[in-house]
């Protein structure tokens, strides 16, 4: 976005990962399919570090926007879409947000039920239909202790699944397998010790938990490459759905991961299920959190929905 320079139709806020290593071969053949469908009407910007992709779509939004478009997986759509929304308030509510999947979980993609082929979805892209999704906001602590709030398109998790994204940020490799986000994920749980919770469900009285592996509030249906944490989701219908996932054995979690992984888990004596629009969820040990795959900070957190308050063309 030079100085001067008119606004394009389609603007492009791609991770700058993908300008190497294997994310880049997926990336290439979209960028190849955006130059023969847009033509000069479309411009791509890469991120050069953490957190440029809200700022991007924050300054492209005040410039006048109309459309842009979140390249890369789910945590570029995470800052995406922070840069849409300032608290509880979406900047420009009339302009449009579009996604190319092209990292390594893709689980808001598989929501949606994104094509995966490059061509394919670029093709989808153009002849895209708009319409109004519901976006979840969570004030929380982060890392340094200070309240913050940040909104997310898909998933947030306290307990394992936090532990893991942790532990994934530690590691040098770049994309990994969706084979290697369960293998991970089923050491994460393994290794893991449950936390007793105190949860709030919009204006109802507190309860204690049991010990805890994960508490899930999921706009989104999938989480962890492809796991489908929450079948019953609807990212349009107003609701944040909370499920919390109970102490099981070692051998329990063995015997059972891929009901997690196919989304059969619910029917679990220590699965709950609920569907609300604001919760409160705090512990008084430390338990972390993250944001659409981003470890963002611990609890105490207050979630609620935002319904329909981004408008995506998909």
């Amino acid at each position: 976005m030079g100085h001067g320079k008119s606004m394009p139709e389609l603007l492009v806020i791609a991770n700058g990962k993908l300008q190497r290593g294997s994310a880049g071969k997926r990336w290439a053949g979209i960028a190849s399919s955006l130059q023969d469908v847009f033509g000069g009407s479309v411009e791509i910007c890469f991120t050069s570090a953490a957190g440029d992709a809200t700022l991007m779509t924050r300054k492209a939004l005040l410039a006048g926007a109309g459309w842009l478009a979140a390249a890369g997986g789910d945590g570029t759509n995470y800052e995406v879409v922070n840069g849409f929304f300032e608290r509880r308030t979406n900047l420009r509510p009339e302009s449009l947000l579009s996604f190319l999947p092209c990292g390594s979980g893709n689980d808001w993609a598989r929501t949606l039920g994104l094509p995966v082929k490059p061509a394919q979805l670029v093709k989808v892209l153009a002849e895209s239909m708009v319409r109004s999704v519901d976006i979840g906001h969570v004030c929380f602590q982060d890392s340094a202790g200070a309240e913050t709030e940040r909104v997310f398109l898909n998933v947030a998790e306290a307990g394992v699944g936090a532990k893991m994204v942790g532990h994934l940020q530690t590691l040098s490799s770049s994309v990994l397998t969706r084979g290697g986000y369960l293998w991970h994920t089923l050491t994460a749980a393994l290794s893991y010790r449950p936390h007793r919770l105190e949860i709030t469900c919009e204006d109802h009285a507190p309860y204690h938990t049991e010990p805890l592996l994960s508490t899930i509030i999921a706009n989104g249906q999938y989480f962890g490459a492809g796991m489908r944490c929450a079948p019953m989701a609807r990212p349009d219908d107003g609701q944040l759905e909370v499920i919390t996932i109970g102490e099981f054995s070692k051998f329990e979690l063995m015997v059972k991961f891929r009901r997690l992984i196919r989304g059969t888990y619910l029917s679990e004596a220590r699965v709950t299920h609920r569907s609300v629009q604001s919760l409160c969820v705090q512990s008084d040990e430390e338990v972390f959190l993250e944001l659409d795959g981003e470890l963002v900070g611990r609890l105490p957190a207050r979630f609620s929905i935002l319904s329909r308050a981004l408008k995506i063309r998909c």
